[in-house]
């Protein structure tokens, strides 16, 4: 199973937001999606691995898991 994750790239790396994205998945992170323009990398970590391996990458501001939530379908019993 894998967790999916955001990637804030500092401000002072969002020129080489493609090498900190090789960077990611050397660090075993599978890169989704590169938004250069807000310098953001969305992707997934295995559920075994700590941010903290990608975290002390140069070029990271922030590694955030992102929240997943789901909805009973209308015609469910809810409580």
């Amino acid at each position: 199973m894998r967790r999916q994750v955001t990637v804030t790239v500092a401000d002072s790396h969002v020129a080489q937001i493609d090498e900190l994205a090789q960077a990611l998945r050397d660090a075993g992170m599978e890169v989704d999606g590169i938004l250069r323009a807000i310098g953001v990398i969305t992707g997934s970590l295995p559920a075994e691995q700590q941010l903290g391996s990608i975290e002390s990458l140069p070029g990271v501001a922030a590694v955030e898991e992102q929240k997943t939530f789901r909805l009973a379908p209308p015609d469910a019993d809810v409580q």
